[in-house]
């Protein structure tokens, strides 16, 4: 007795603390189900959380006041339709009897292992601190990983298996770029700073012509550029600035040096403010790797079918839509919506059975019948007393 009374007086406690806090101005609303899908549902958490990363992105690029609320009833039925989606691609992942907690749990040893974390506790921690909740982390890992694997098992699978060797190697010649290691050059440099006026720059210009043809006429080059350079820092190595890869260069370096053999002195290059001469040291050339190759062909495989698939990915959501059950919230059914709702007629909840209601009808009937009788007796009564 003792125990139910102390089990009766805390569970009062805690029914005065929840409706002291539903009272409060600034209380919390309460969760609640925004979309059923089959047997699933999305929560408005799901959503408000999905939609406050979007805002802060946006934030961070800039976006404000109208621009931002114009981006954002852009962005906001795609963001339901995306929690849509990966409930539909989480329910068949189940169908096909996919697994991927073994994937999450190597990436969260991957983010241990990466930040020099001991245990489990101490990540989910780390993770408090800068605002993301581990068990939040976790769901999106895993919806990523089934999707990835319902989508390579029924759509880019079947592409895959589909490409023939003519378009895999028609695919490949025209991106050599994707397959190559990019070239290098070694570069020596004497800088010559560009004057204020056209008239100093233009003495400026006349200077480092004169000291690239004073290198190219057989003068060391490495002298020069500790004599005459007017950048301290390479002027102190000899000009030396070391090796570079050639995509990484800026547009005016890279003409003048991309093509030019070791041993070059470059012509005067206008960078930032001034001019640059380079003896190119030695170089590299990109290496591009043969489409026989297995990782050439696989990756050649991936990149198609990922091109092809673009199309056939929204095909096969759209199926799954259509042969799901999905109830929409009204307030949440918004314009540019891909999902449809399905329409269905509430009515409110009665504990009259059938049977009862009946008798009530039949009882209702009788007493309006019994009515209009007192009404027709009472009528020549009245007419006789007048």
């Amino acid at each position: 007795m003792k125990l139910f009374r102390a089990l009766l007086f805390t569970s009062l406690i805690l029914f005065i603390s929840i409706i002291g806090r539903a009272q409060e101005g600034e209380a919390q609303e309460l969760d609640s189900v925004i979309a059923r899908v089959n047997t699933e549902i999305i929560l408005k958490s799901a959503y408000t959380r999905e939609l406050q990363g979007v805002i802060d992105d946006m934030k961070q690029r800039g976006l404000k006041d109208e621009e931002l609320e114009k981006k954002l009833a852009e962005i906001k039925p795609g963001i339901l339709d995306s929690l849509i989606d990966q409930q539909l691609l989480a329910q068949r992942a189940k169908e096909l009897s996919i697994d991927v907690e073994a994937q999450v749990n190597e990436q969260l040893v991957r983010m241990m292992k990466e930040n020099n974390i001991a245990s489990i506790e101490e990540l989910e921690q780390k993770m408090r601190e800068v605002g993301i909740d581990l068990n939040d982390h976790k769901r999106t890992l895993r919806y990523k990983f089934l999707s990835d694997a319902v989508m390579g098992r029924e759509v880019y699978g079947p592409i895959y298996q589909k490409l023939t060797e003519g378009t895999k190697r028609e695919f490949y010649e025209k991106h050599q770029d994707w397959f190559s290691t990019p070239g290098e050059v070694e570069l020596s440099i004497i800088f010559i700073q560009k004057g204020k006026n056209p008239l100093l720059q233009q003495q400026s210009l006349t200077k480092a012509k004169e000291i690239g043809d004073q290198a190219r006429g057989g003068a060391d080059f490495a002298a020069l550029a500790r004599s005459k350079s007017e950048d301290n820092g390479t002027a102190k190595t000899g000009g030396k600035i070391g090796t570079l890869k050639i995509p990484d260069l800026s547009p005016e370096i890279r003409v003048a040096v991309e093509k030019a053999p070791a041993g070059t002195i470059t012509e005067p290059v206008p960078i930032n403010n001034g001019y640059a001469v380079y003896r190119i040291d030695a170089r590299k050339e990109p290496v591009v790797m043969p489409f026989e190759k297995d990782e050439v062909k696989n990756a050649v495989s991936q990149r198609l079918a990922m091109e092809k698939g673009e199309d056939s990915v929204k095909e096969y959501l759209a199926h799954l839509r259509e042969d799901s059950f999905i109830e929409i919230d009204q307030r949440y059914q918004m314009p540019g919506l891909k999902t449809s709702s399905a329409n269905i007629k509430r009515t409110p909840f009665s504990e009259e059975t059938e049977k009862e209601k009946k008798h009530r009808q039949k009882r209702e009937k009788k007493e309006k019948e019994q009515q209009q009788k007192d009404k027709e007796t009472a009528k020549p009564k009245e007419t006789a007393q007048k």
